[in-house]
C-alpha cells in the first residue's frame, strides 16, 4: 500500500498520507504535488490517481459551496452577495 497518494482534488491537486480522509497540502499542479509527496514519503513509495477519490472532480471553482440540487422543499437558494448583518441591525 502506497504510504502518500497524489490526485486531482476540485481544481487543484492533493497529497494525502496513507489512510487519512483529507489531503495533507493541496498544490495547483501535478508535477509539484508530486515533488512535495515524493520528499514526505522520503523513499517510500507514491501512488497517483487520474481521479478524484474525494467526488470533488465535479465540481468548478465557481461552485463551490453552492448546492448542487434544490432544497427538500423545492425552493433554490438565492446568493444576493449582501451579507445578513446589514440587513439585520444589532448582529
Amino acid at each position: 500500500m502506497p504510504e502518500i497518494t497524489v490526485f486531482p482534488h476540485g481544481d487543484r491537486w492533493a497529497v494525502a498520507e496513507q489512510g487519512a480522509e483529507s489531503p495533507v497540502k493541496e498544490f495547483p499542479s501535478r508535477e509539484a504535488a508530486e515533488m512535495a509527496a515524493r520528499q514526505m514519503a522520503g523513499g517510500g513509495s507514491v501512488q497517483v490517481l487520474d481521479a478524484d477519490p474525494t467526488g470533488l472532480g465535479h465540481v468548478e471553482p465557481g461552485d463551490a459551496g453552492r448546492p448542487s440540487e434544490p432544497a427538500a422543499d423545492g425552493h433554490q437558494p438565492i446568493d444576493t452577495g449582501e451579507s445578513p448583518r446589514l440587513e439585520q441591525p444589532g448582529l
